[in-house]
């Protein structure tokens, strides 16, 4: 038997006596050494956690066959930037019991005095500082690590014109522990060494009291510049053409809306913002791109964006009724998904499509299922790129978007 075992802070008094009783009960004890120091008077074995993580996995993988009952201490929560991630891939069949911890997150939070059910969370631990959102526009944790300290956070935020207030933490829980709240430029020539600290970033337009309350406004972008979005090899929407395929949607504040096909979440992303106090359901079936879709969902902090793992139509049940459906891609299972998705009487469809076929498709199945409204555009948007002292033409692939509106059932 697997157990993870979230140790919070990593001291004694923040230790519930329900983990004391739980580590007692293991025959085998893995974890960093700070982490097994918490239990002295454990008498099975002890493995230490190092760098070497293909190590400790080996040692847990040996515990297992033999049938041990095998701890594994993590600081914080197992479920939040950890070690469960590892060891689910690496042991899917063996059952794991996780048990919950004090997260740094949780931490931070209660030491700003500040609730933290709407804030997005980001890891830039051994990942690029490029997966921090453009602008804050909610309150935005992030785990740092390695070379990525708060000051490199705050230096990289000034390089993008902006001075946002900064909460940082170090050794929470810990009497060396550090705790301050300053600006992005107080904070990027402050030189305390700060390891893998946890920072909160507020957004510009936070009004704090001295409670620390918070208002936030929120809002939408269209037409987003592509190289603000994450994203690896998968396809993107470009911006001239997402901006067309929105319009065509004419999506309201209140629209449940479904992007099939979602690529790398670009068009998901801002009809969230269209869709503001509805809901924006993101299908993909590639793993790759449904990590850049929740990438793209923290960097923007969007809340009303849902990603489906899977392909139209088989996953329509997971779908309520909907107001307007975006179908970027269909994995030639066109006709099925035009037949079943939970598209209300008026509700609106845009299907993009870049060859001739596709569209000859689209409108026929449109027309035999009593859709109205049916309009086809064709554009082929053209980028003047500077080279030296002129500008060169830089077109992007023709594309065509077919609309229409949902008409009576026949």
């Amino acid at each position: 038997m697997l157990q993870v075992i979230g140790i919070g802070p990593g001291r004694p008094e923040w230790l519930p006596p329900a983990i004391t009783e739980l580590v007692k009960n293991c025959e085998i004890l893995i974890g960093g050494s700070r982490a097994l120091q918490l239990f002295p008077d454990f008498t099975g074995l002890q493995y230490t956690l190092s760098g070497d993580l293909a190590s400790s996995i080996s040692v847990i993988r040996n515990a297992l066959v033999e049938e041990k009952v095998v701890g594994v201490l993590v600081s914080g929560d197992p479920g939040f930037f950890s070690f469960l991630p590892r060891l689910k891939k690496e042991f899917p069949e063996q059952r794991m019991d996780v048990y919950p911890g004090i997260s740094s997150l949780q931490f931070a939070f209660a030491r700003a005095e500040i609730p933290w059910q709407e804030a997005t969370f980001v890891s830039v631990h051994g990942r690029e500082l490029s997966v921090l959102p453009e602008s804050i526009t909610c309150l935005t944790a992030v785990l740092t690590g390695g070379e990525n300290t708060p000051q490199k956070i705050a230096q990289l935020y000034l390089k993008r014109g902006k001075n946002p207030q900064i909460s940082i933490g170090n050794a929470l829980a810990y009497p060396e522990e550090f705790w301050e709240t300053m600006d992005a430029e107080h904070l990027a020539r402050d030189k305390t060494v700060l390891k893998n600290a946890i920072v909160i970033l507020y957004p510009q337009n936070t009004i704090q009291s001295n409670t620390q309350s918070t208002k936030q406004s929120t809002g939408c972008r269209i037409g987003i510049p592509d190289e603000e979005f994450l994203r690896g090899k998968v396809p993107m929407t470009k911006a001239e053409i997402r901006v067309q395929v929105l319009a065509k949607a004419q999506i309201s504040k209140y629209d449940r809306v479904v992007d099939i096909g979602a690529g790398t979440g670009s068009i998901s992303i801002e009809a969230a913002g269209l869709a503001s106090e509805g809901l924006v359901y993101a299908i993909e079936h590639n793993s790759e791109a449904q990590e850049l879709i929740l990438s793209n969902q923290r960097k923007f902090c969007v809340k009303n964006l849902q990603l489906i793992p899977g392909t139209a139509p088989d996953v329509f049940g997971k779908l309520p009724s909907l107001d307007v459906c975006i179908i970027g891609g269909s994995n030639g299972r066109l006709s099925e998904i035009l037949e079943t998705v939970p598209l209300v009487k008026g509700g609106r469809i845009v299907i993009t499509a870049v060859t001739i076929e596709t569209v000859a498709q689209g409108l026929k199945l449109l027309t035999e299922l009593n859709f109205e409204d049916i309009d086809t555009v064709s554009i082929q948007a053209v980028r003047w790129k500077a080279v030296q002292t002129l500008h060169m033409a830089q077109a992007l692939n023709p594309i065509f978007i077919i609309s229409a509106r949902k008409g009576e059932v026949l």
